[in-house]
Protein backbone atom coordinates (compact mmCIF):
# COMPACT_ATOMS: atom_id res chain seq x y z
CA UNK A 1 0.00 0.00 0.00
CA UNK A 2 3.03 1.95 1.02
CA UNK A 3 4.26 1.47 -2.39
CA UNK A 4 0.93 2.52 -4.71
CA UNK A 5 0.67 5.54 -2.68
CA UNK A 6 4.46 6.93 -3.21
CA UNK A 7 4.38 5.44 -6.72
CA UNK A 8 0.93 7.47 -7.08
CA UNK A 9 2.00 10.78 -5.42
CA UNK A 10 6.00 10.95 -5.57
CA UNK A 11 6.97 10.70 -8.92
CA UNK A 12 6.61 14.09 -10.14
CA UNK A 13 6.30 17.53 -8.16
CA UNK A 14 3.43 17.64 -5.93
CA UNK A 15 1.83 20.94 -8.47
CA UNK A 16 1.83 18.38 -11.98
CA UNK A 17 -0.48 16.08 -13.18
CA UNK A 18 -1.74 13.39 -11.50
CA UNK A 19 -3.93 11.03 -13.36
CA UNK A 20 -4.91 8.90 -9.96
CA UNK A 21 -5.05 12.13 -8.37
CA UNK A 22 -8.01 13.58 -10.96
CA UNK A 23 -9.64 10.44 -11.63
CA UNK A 24 -10.06 10.60 -7.88
CA UNK A 25 -10.75 14.30 -6.89
CA UNK A 26 -14.60 14.16 -8.69
CA UNK A 27 -15.47 11.51 -6.17
CA UNK A 28 -14.52 13.27 -3.20
CA UNK A 29 -15.21 16.68 -4.13
CA UNK A 30 -18.93 14.89 -4.89
CA UNK A 31 -18.66 13.30 -1.28
CA UNK A 32 -17.89 16.87 -0.46
CA UNK A 33 -21.21 18.07 -1.74
CA UNK A 34 -22.96 15.18 0.05
CA UNK A 35 -22.02 16.06 3.18
CA UNK A 36 -24.05 19.40 3.64
CA UNK A 37 -27.17 20.47 2.76
CA UNK A 38 -26.14 23.47 0.50
CA UNK A 39 -22.42 25.24 -0.57
CA UNK A 40 -22.88 28.55 -1.53
CA UNK A 41 -20.32 30.11 -2.89
CA UNK A 42 -20.02 33.76 -3.71
CA UNK A 43 -16.94 35.83 -5.46
CA UNK A 44 -15.16 33.64 -7.76
CA UNK A 45 -15.18 36.35 -10.61
CA UNK A 46 -12.88 38.23 -8.26
CA UNK A 47 -10.02 35.19 -8.60
CA UNK A 48 -7.49 36.89 -10.24
CA UNK A 49 -6.51 35.96 -13.93
CA UNK A 50 -3.21 37.86 -14.23
CA UNK A 51 -1.10 36.23 -12.21
CA UNK A 52 -0.63 33.40 -9.23
CA UNK A 53 -2.52 33.81 -5.71
CA UNK A 54 -2.50 32.28 -2.64
CA UNK A 55 -5.86 31.10 -0.95
CA UNK A 56 -6.07 32.30 2.56
CA UNK A 57 -9.57 31.13 4.15
CA UNK A 58 -10.25 31.88 7.65
CA UNK A 59 -10.06 28.39 9.71
CA UNK A 60 -13.33 27.33 10.99
CA UNK A 61 -13.82 23.60 10.64
CA UNK A 62 -10.43 21.54 10.78
CA UNK A 63 -10.23 19.57 7.65
CA UNK A 64 -13.63 20.39 5.86
CA UNK A 65 -12.29 23.86 5.14
CA UNK A 66 -9.57 23.07 2.28
CA UNK A 67 -12.39 20.39 1.37
CA UNK A 68 -14.99 23.00 1.01
CA UNK A 69 -12.30 25.45 -0.84
CA UNK A 70 -11.44 22.52 -3.16
CA UNK A 71 -15.00 21.54 -3.76
CA UNK A 72 -16.06 25.48 -4.59
CA UNK A 73 -13.38 26.15 -7.22
CA UNK A 74 -11.94 22.65 -8.42
CA UNK A 75 -8.01 21.40 -9.13
CA UNK A 76 -5.36 21.91 -8.98
CA UNK A 77 -4.63 23.51 -5.48
CA UNK A 78 -1.87 22.56 -3.00
CA UNK A 79 -2.86 22.64 0.29
CA UNK A 80 -0.60 23.54 3.68
CA UNK A 81 -1.59 21.86 6.72
CA UNK A 82 0.15 21.25 9.90
CA UNK A 83 2.74 18.63 9.96
CA UNK A 84 1.85 16.30 12.81
CA UNK A 85 -0.67 14.44 10.69
CA UNK A 86 2.70 13.73 8.17
CA UNK A 87 4.10 11.59 11.18
CA UNK A 88 3.28 8.17 9.47
CA UNK A 89 4.75 7.30 6.56
CA UNK A 90 1.70 5.95 4.86
CA UNK A 91 -0.27 9.26 5.97
CA UNK A 92 2.60 11.43 4.46
CA UNK A 93 2.60 9.72 1.30
CA UNK A 94 -1.22 10.06 1.12
CA UNK A 95 -1.38 13.63 2.02
CA UNK A 96 1.25 14.16 -0.67
CA UNK A 97 -0.86 12.54 -2.80
CA UNK A 98 -3.20 14.61 -2.35
CA UNK A 99 -1.73 17.71 -2.97
CA UNK A 100 -0.93 18.76 0.83
CA UNK A 101 2.69 19.70 2.68
CA UNK A 102 3.30 19.60 5.96
CA UNK A 103 4.01 23.09 7.85
CA UNK A 104 5.91 22.54 11.06
CA UNK A 105 4.67 25.01 14.33
CA UNK A 106 6.21 25.63 17.57
CA UNK A 107 4.19 23.19 18.88
CA UNK A 108 6.04 20.65 16.24
CA UNK A 109 9.54 21.40 18.23
CA UNK A 110 12.06 24.23 17.55
CA UNK A 111 14.07 21.30 15.93
CA UNK A 112 11.19 20.99 13.38
CA UNK A 113 10.69 24.80 12.57
CA UNK A 114 13.98 24.45 10.24
CA UNK A 115 12.13 21.72 7.99
CA UNK A 116 9.70 24.07 6.85
CA UNK A 117 12.48 25.82 4.41
CA UNK A 118 11.71 22.82 2.16
CA UNK A 119 8.11 22.93 2.46
CA UNK A 120 8.25 27.03 1.59
CA UNK A 121 10.89 26.60 -1.59
CA UNK A 122 8.07 24.02 -2.88
CA UNK A 123 5.27 26.52 -2.23
CA UNK A 124 7.21 29.26 -4.17
CA UNK A 125 7.92 26.27 -6.73
CA UNK A 126 3.68 25.72 -7.06
CA UNK A 127 3.49 29.50 -7.33
CA UNK A 128 5.63 30.13 -9.92
CA UNK A 129 4.06 27.37 -11.91
CA UNK A 130 0.73 29.22 -11.96
CA UNK A 131 -0.88 26.76 -9.61
CA UNK A 132 -3.17 28.47 -6.29
CA UNK A 133 -1.59 27.82 -2.92
CA UNK A 134 -3.56 27.47 -0.01
CA UNK A 135 -2.94 28.02 3.33
CA UNK A 136 -5.20 28.78 6.38
CA UNK A 137 -4.68 32.18 6.99
CA UNK A 138 -4.52 32.21 11.28
CA UNK A 139 -2.53 28.52 11.61
CA UNK A 140 -5.28 26.72 13.64
CA UNK A 141 -8.56 26.19 13.72
CA UNK A 142 -11.17 28.46 15.74
CA UNK A 143 -14.70 26.94 17.41
CA UNK A 144 -16.18 30.35 17.25
CA UNK A 145 -17.20 33.15 14.36
CA UNK A 146 -14.11 35.07 15.04
CA UNK A 147 -10.58 35.52 12.91
CA UNK A 148 -7.27 34.93 15.18
CA UNK A 149 -4.44 36.28 14.90
CA UNK A 150 -3.42 35.63 11.32
CA UNK A 151 0.56 33.17 10.74
CA UNK A 152 3.20 35.15 8.77
CA UNK A 153 4.58 32.08 6.50
CA UNK A 154 2.07 33.04 3.93
CA UNK A 155 3.39 36.58 3.87
CA UNK A 156 7.32 35.09 3.17
CA UNK A 157 6.01 32.69 0.96
CA UNK A 158 4.35 35.03 -1.09
CA UNK A 159 7.42 37.86 -0.99
CA UNK A 160 10.16 34.54 -2.12
CA UNK A 161 7.18 33.44 -4.68
CA UNK A 162 7.09 37.43 -6.06
CA UNK A 163 10.90 37.54 -5.98
CA UNK A 164 11.40 34.50 -7.88
CA UNK A 165 8.56 35.18 -10.59
CA UNK A 166 9.98 38.56 -11.25
CA UNK A 167 13.57 37.34 -10.90
CA UNK A 168 14.44 39.67 -7.83
CA UNK A 169 17.89 39.80 -5.62
CA UNK A 170 17.93 40.26 -2.03
CA UNK A 171 17.59 44.52 -3.13
CA UNK A 172 16.50 46.05 -6.20
CA UNK A 173 16.44 50.13 -5.38
CA UNK A 174 16.05 50.73 -9.24
CA UNK A 175 13.26 47.75 -9.71
CA UNK A 176 9.94 48.94 -11.19
CA UNK A 177 7.86 47.40 -8.72
CA UNK A 178 4.49 48.37 -10.37
CA UNK A 179 5.39 47.29 -13.70
CA UNK A 180 6.21 43.67 -12.08
CA UNK A 181 4.44 40.44 -12.79
CA UNK A 182 1.81 40.29 -10.04
CA UNK A 183 1.05 38.13 -7.06
CA UNK A 184 -1.97 37.88 -5.01
CA UNK A 185 -3.36 36.40 -1.78
CA UNK A 186 -7.02 36.20 -2.04
CA UNK A 187 -8.79 36.43 1.33
CA UNK A 188 -11.32 33.70 1.43
CA UNK A 189 -14.78 34.02 4.24
CA UNK A 190 -16.77 30.57 5.44
CA UNK A 191 -19.33 30.45 7.57
CA UNK A 192 -21.29 27.15 9.04
CA UNK A 193 -24.64 27.25 9.69
CA UNK A 194 -23.73 24.48 12.00
CA UNK A 195 -20.18 22.92 12.43
CA UNK A 196 -21.52 19.72 13.96
CA UNK A 197 -24.67 18.97 12.62
CA UNK A 198 -25.08 16.49 9.73
CA UNK A 199 -26.09 17.80 6.43
CA UNK A 200 -26.23 21.79 7.47
CA UNK A 201 -24.58 24.53 5.40
CA UNK A 202 -21.76 26.24 4.76
CA UNK A 203 -21.68 29.92 2.97
CA UNK A 204 -18.04 30.74 1.32
CA UNK A 205 -17.37 34.11 0.16
CA UNK A 206 -14.21 34.97 -1.94
CA UNK A 207 -12.99 38.46 -0.99
CA UNK A 208 -10.83 40.98 -2.99
CA UNK A 209 -6.94 39.99 -4.01
CA UNK A 210 -4.67 42.11 -1.95
CA UNK A 211 -1.83 42.55 -4.73
CA UNK A 212 1.56 42.25 -3.14
CA UNK A 213 3.63 44.44 -5.36
CA UNK A 214 3.05 47.77 -3.04
CA UNK A 215 4.69 45.99 -0.63
CA UNK A 216 7.44 44.32 -2.32
CA UNK A 217 10.05 47.37 -1.19
CA UNK A 218 9.48 47.15 2.04
CA UNK A 219 9.91 43.61 2.22
CA UNK A 220 13.11 43.78 0.32
CA UNK A 221 14.09 46.10 2.73
CA UNK A 222 12.69 45.34 6.07
CA UNK A 223 11.23 42.47 5.81
CA UNK A 224 9.40 42.08 9.51
CA UNK A 225 7.46 45.61 8.37
CA UNK A 226 6.45 44.23 4.87
CA UNK A 227 5.20 41.20 6.68
CA UNK A 228 3.02 43.23 9.26
CA UNK A 229 1.67 45.61 6.25
CA UNK A 230 0.65 42.61 4.52
CA UNK A 231 -0.78 40.42 7.50
CA UNK A 232 -2.72 43.65 8.74
CA UNK A 233 -3.81 44.08 4.70
CA UNK A 234 -5.28 40.52 4.86
CA UNK A 235 -6.68 41.06 7.99
CA UNK A 236 -9.08 43.35 6.71
CA UNK A 237 -9.62 41.42 3.80
CA UNK A 238 -10.77 38.56 6.01
CA UNK A 239 -13.17 40.39 8.57
CA UNK A 240 -14.75 41.65 5.41
CA UNK A 241 -15.81 38.12 3.85
CA UNK A 242 -16.50 36.33 7.36
CA UNK A 243 -18.87 36.68 9.78
CA UNK A 244 -16.55 38.33 12.43
CA UNK A 245 -17.95 39.27 15.91
CA UNK A 246 -15.71 41.61 17.49
CA UNK A 247 -16.76 40.95 21.46
CA UNK A 248 -14.28 38.61 23.58
CA UNK A 249 -15.46 38.86 26.62
CA UNK A 250 -19.66 38.92 25.35
CA UNK A 251 -18.66 36.72 22.49
CA UNK A 252 -22.37 34.67 22.89
CA UNK A 253 -24.03 37.69 23.75
CA UNK A 254 -23.16 39.44 20.23
CA UNK A 255 -23.55 36.14 18.27
CA UNK A 256 -27.28 35.63 19.59
CA UNK A 257 -27.85 39.45 18.88
CA UNK A 258 -26.92 38.98 15.55
CA UNK A 259 -29.24 36.31 14.54
CA UNK A 260 -31.90 37.54 16.41
CA UNK A 261 -31.68 40.52 13.68
CA UNK A 262 -30.44 38.23 10.91
CA UNK A 263 -34.44 38.28 8.97
CA UNK A 264 -34.67 42.15 9.64
CA UNK A 265 -31.53 42.69 7.91
CA UNK A 266 -32.24 40.39 5.03
CA UNK A 267 -35.62 42.15 3.89
CA UNK A 268 -34.13 45.39 4.74
CA UNK A 269 -31.20 45.05 2.27
CA UNK A 270 -32.85 42.45 0.04
CA UNK A 271 -30.52 39.61 0.84
CA UNK A 272 -31.92 35.97 -0.26
CA UNK A 273 -32.86 33.86 2.54
CA UNK A 274 -30.19 31.51 2.33
CA UNK A 275 -26.73 30.61 3.77
CA UNK A 276 -25.03 33.34 1.94
CA UNK A 277 -27.45 35.72 2.84
CA UNK A 278 -27.63 35.31 6.29
CA UNK A 279 -24.01 35.25 6.45
CA UNK A 280 -24.09 38.61 5.21
CA UNK A 281 -26.82 39.98 7.19
CA UNK A 282 -24.93 38.71 10.22
CA UNK A 283 -21.81 40.35 9.00
CA UNK A 284 -23.96 43.82 8.56
CA UNK A 285 -24.92 43.59 12.37
CA UNK A 286 -21.52 42.90 13.79
CA UNK A 287 -20.41 46.15 12.06
CA UNK A 288 -23.42 47.79 13.44
CA UNK A 289 -22.32 47.15 16.88
CA UNK A 290 -18.84 47.98 16.34
CA UNK A 291 -20.01 51.35 15.57
CA UNK A 292 -22.18 51.96 18.82
CA UNK A 293 -21.76 53.16 21.97
CA UNK A 294 -21.19 51.23 24.88
CA UNK A 295 -24.56 51.83 26.59
CA UNK A 296 -26.00 51.51 22.94
CA UNK A 297 -23.90 48.20 22.39
CA UNK A 298 -24.40 46.44 26.07
CA UNK A 299 -28.11 46.84 25.50
CA UNK A 300 -28.17 45.00 21.93
CA UNK A 301 -26.12 42.27 24.11
CA UNK A 302 -28.59 41.83 26.67
CA UNK A 303 -31.24 41.49 23.62
CA UNK A 304 -29.29 39.15 22.34
CA UNK A 305 -29.00 36.92 26.05
CA UNK A 306 -33.02 37.53 26.43
CA UNK A 307 -33.04 35.74 22.66
CA UNK A 308 -30.41 33.16 23.32
CA UNK A 309 -32.64 32.20 26.92
CA UNK A 310 -35.89 31.77 24.50
CA UNK A 311 -34.16 29.55 21.83
CA UNK A 312 -33.05 27.40 24.23
CA UNK A 313 -36.63 27.41 26.39
CA UNK A 314 -38.35 27.00 22.92
CA UNK A 315 -35.78 24.21 21.97
CA UNK A 316 -34.73 25.65 18.76
CA UNK A 317 -31.16 26.55 17.94
CA UNK A 318 -29.73 29.59 17.03
CA UNK A 319 -28.89 29.21 13.57
CA UNK A 320 -32.88 27.77 12.77
CA UNK A 321 -34.27 30.73 14.71
CA UNK A 322 -32.68 33.23 11.74
CA UNK A 323 -34.70 31.34 9.54
CA UNK A 324 -37.95 32.42 7.91
CA UNK A 325 -39.89 28.87 8.71
CA UNK A 326 -43.37 29.49 9.95
CA UNK A 327 -45.83 26.65 11.48
CA UNK A 328 -47.74 26.57 8.17
CA UNK A 329 -44.39 26.05 6.37
CA UNK A 330 -43.71 23.43 8.57
CA UNK A 331 -47.00 21.36 8.26
CA UNK A 332 -46.49 21.56 4.22
CA UNK A 333 -43.05 20.49 4.22
CA UNK A 334 -44.25 17.03 6.29
CA UNK A 335 -46.93 16.47 3.95
CA UNK A 336 -45.07 16.49 0.69
CA UNK A 337 -42.47 14.40 2.77
CA UNK A 338 -45.71 12.24 3.39
CA UNK A 339 -47.12 12.12 0.25
CA UNK A 340 -44.06 11.57 -1.54
CA UNK A 341 -42.95 8.64 0.85
CA UNK A 342 -46.22 7.23 -0.61
CA UNK A 343 -45.70 7.64 -4.12
CA UNK A 344 -42.43 5.94 -4.20
CA UNK A 345 -43.03 3.27 -1.56
CA UNK A 346 -42.48 0.53 -3.79
CA UNK A 347 -39.38 1.85 -4.50
CA UNK A 348 -37.93 2.40 -0.88
CA UNK A 349 -36.31 -1.20 0.21
CA UNK A 350 -34.50 -0.55 -2.99
CA UNK A 351 -33.66 3.05 -1.96
CA UNK A 352 -32.56 2.27 1.02
CA UNK A 353 -30.35 -0.57 -0.20
CA UNK A 354 -28.59 1.36 -2.74
CA UNK A 355 -27.12 3.08 0.17
CA UNK A 356 -28.08 2.84 3.78
CA UNK A 357 -24.79 4.47 5.05
CA UNK A 358 -26.34 7.95 4.55
CA UNK A 359 -28.96 7.28 6.84
CA UNK A 360 -26.47 6.11 9.57
CA UNK A 361 -26.22 8.56 12.59
CA UNK A 362 -21.94 8.25 12.08
CA UNK A 363 -21.82 11.33 13.93
CA UNK A 364 -22.87 10.14 17.31
CA UNK A 365 -19.77 7.20 16.85
CA UNK A 366 -17.41 10.30 16.08
CA UNK A 367 -18.38 12.08 18.91
CA UNK A 368 -17.49 9.58 21.66
CA UNK A 369 -13.67 9.31 19.71
CA UNK A 370 -13.17 12.49 19.39
CA UNK A 371 -12.84 15.43 21.93
CA UNK A 372 -12.54 18.41 19.55
CA UNK A 373 -15.51 19.20 18.55
CA UNK A 374 -13.88 21.11 15.32
CA UNK A 375 -12.59 17.72 14.13
CA UNK A 376 -15.75 16.06 14.30
CA UNK A 377 -17.34 16.96 11.33
CA UNK A 378 -14.20 15.85 9.30
CA UNK A 379 -13.72 12.40 10.85
CA UNK A 380 -17.62 11.60 10.18
CA UNK A 381 -17.30 13.11 6.66
CA UNK A 382 -14.07 10.71 6.29
CA UNK A 383 -15.96 7.75 7.96
CA UNK A 384 -19.23 8.04 5.40
CA UNK A 385 -17.04 8.15 2.52
CA UNK A 386 -15.17 5.59 3.58
CA UNK A 387 -18.40 3.27 4.65
CA UNK A 388 -19.96 4.69 1.13
CA UNK A 389 -17.27 3.53 -1.39
CA UNK A 390 -16.60 -0.16 0.39
CA UNK A 391 -20.49 -0.83 0.19
CA UNK A 392 -21.12 0.56 -3.18
CA UNK A 393 -18.14 -1.50 -4.18
CA UNK A 394 -19.38 -4.43 -2.42
CA UNK A 395 -22.83 -3.85 -3.71
CA UNK A 396 -21.71 -3.15 -7.31
CA UNK A 397 -19.62 -7.02 -7.42
CA UNK A 398 -22.97 -8.59 -5.69
CA UNK A 399 -25.26 -7.41 -8.13
CA UNK A 400 -23.05 -8.19 -11.21
CA UNK A 401 -23.01 -11.72 -9.86
CA UNK A 402 -26.59 -11.90 -9.12
CA UNK A 403 -27.94 -10.08 -11.80
CA UNK A 404 -25.53 -8.65 -14.40
CA UNK A 405 -23.23 -5.44 -15.29
CA UNK A 406 -26.23 -3.50 -16.45
CA UNK A 407 -28.37 -3.70 -13.03
CA UNK A 408 -24.79 -3.72 -10.89
CA UNK A 409 -24.24 0.02 -12.72
CA UNK A 410 -28.01 1.24 -12.06
CA UNK A 411 -27.79 0.29 -8.10
CA UNK A 412 -24.34 2.12 -8.02
CA UNK A 413 -26.23 5.21 -9.99
CA UNK A 414 -29.06 4.99 -7.47
CA UNK A 415 -26.54 4.72 -4.28
CA UNK A 416 -24.85 7.53 -5.59
CA UNK A 417 -28.16 9.48 -5.97
CA UNK A 418 -29.10 8.80 -2.46
CA UNK A 419 -26.29 10.23 -1.02
CA UNK A 420 -27.03 13.77 -2.84
CA UNK A 421 -30.45 13.22 -1.79
CA UNK A 422 -30.64 12.09 1.72
CA UNK A 423 -28.68 15.42 2.77
CA UNK A 424 -31.93 17.58 1.52
CA UNK A 425 -34.73 15.45 2.40
CA UNK A 426 -33.18 15.32 5.63
CA UNK A 427 -32.68 18.77 6.25
CA UNK A 428 -35.96 19.96 5.09
CA UNK A 429 -37.55 16.95 7.59
CA UNK A 430 -35.32 18.50 11.01
CA UNK A 431 -36.42 22.10 9.63
CA UNK A 432 -40.23 20.76 9.92
CA UNK A 433 -39.94 19.41 12.66
CA UNK A 434 -38.22 22.18 14.59
CA UNK A 435 -40.80 24.72 13.12
CA UNK A 436 -43.45 22.35 14.60
CA UNK A 437 -41.48 22.18 18.22
CA UNK A 438 -40.78 25.89 17.88
CA UNK A 439 -44.83 25.96 17.18
CA UNK A 440 -44.43 28.91 14.40
CA UNK A 441 -43.17 31.40 16.76
CA UNK A 442 -39.82 31.41 15.59
CA UNK A 443 -39.27 34.39 14.15
CA UNK A 444 -36.61 37.37 14.43
CA UNK A 445 -37.71 40.44 15.98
Amino acid sequence: MDFILYFCSMKKAIYEFNFFYSFLLPGVNYATRCHYRHIDVRGTERLPQDGPYILAPCHQSALMDPLVVLQALGGPIVFLARADIFAKPAARAALTFLRIMPAYRIRDGRDQLGRNAETFGKSVEVLTHGVPLCLMAEGTHNDRHQLRPLVKGMFRIAGEAWKAINGVGESAPEFDFEGSKPLYIVPVGLDYDEYEQPYSSVAMTVGTPIDVRPFMQDFLANEPVALNHMRDALTKGLKSVMHHVGSMDRYDSEYAYCHLRTQEVVQRLGLPDSVSGRSVARRFVSSQLAHMDEAQRQQCYDEGDAFAADCRRRRVPLWFASRRWTLKKGVLTLAAEVLLLIVVWPMLPWWLLANPVVYLPTLLVVKKWIKDPQFRSSIDYGLRMLLTALYLIGLFVGCCIASGLFYALLMVLLGLLSARLTPLLYALTRDAIYALIDKGTCKSA
